[in-house]
């Protein structure tokens, strides 16, 4: 998946994340949680998950382990407006296939949500995943995230369990999926 690929309607390109943009992935991934999230949680719980989960440090492995799929959609300035990251398995799901993977994060900027970036990329996780010879693909959601249950519920993913997510000392109720591929 090394091509890029021009959005003809907003001049948003896609492409394999580089080591160069460790430090754009980790502000995006700080900003993009904060903007859609922030609200829910005490400051230090909030300040401890992004260190936790999107550091320059978590982005840099994630980027170092060839298992792992990290695409993003650069702006016509450069600058990062969404991306993608897929891995092996790591969520709690009852009784995996051998060989499921997981599509960890698809996070939009909030000025570029509902142009179909975040759809895009769902279909880039999938065609990854089918490529490996996944069986099946599991992805988790905010159980108060109607807008995102209702997107993957259209795109054909089922809710197949729940779990706690930790943010900080705080525990969210989230739903497991998962898409037979």
């Amino acid at each position: 998946m090394n091509s890029m690929k021009p959005d003809a309607n907003s001049q948003i390109t896609s492409r394999d994340a580089v080591p160069d943009d460790v430090p754009a992935l980790a502000a995006l991934g700080r900003k993009t949680f904060s903007d859609k999230f922030a609200h829910l949680y005490r400051p230090e719980d909030l300040a401890d998950y992004l260190e936790d989960c999107h550091s320059h440090a978590v982005y840099r492995d994630y980027l170092a382990d060839a298992a792992n799929l990290v695409r993003v959609a650069e702006a016509a300035d450069g600058s990062l407006a969404a991306y993608l990251l897929c891995s092996p398995l790591t969520l709690p799901a009852g009784d995996p296939k051998p060989g499921a993977v997981e599509l960890k994060r698809v996070y939009v900027d909030q000025p570029l949500q509902g142009r179909g970036l975040g759809s895009r990329f769902i279909d880039e996780a999938l065609v990854w995943a089918r490529a490996k010879g996944a069986p099946e693909m599991y992805l988790s959601v905010y159980s108060g995230n109607v807008e995102a249950q209702r997107l993957y519920a259209r795109l054909g993913w089922e809710k197949v369990g729940e779990f706690l997510f930790p943010v900080g000392a705080h525990r969210d109720l989230e739903y497991l999926l998962r898409m037979s591929l």
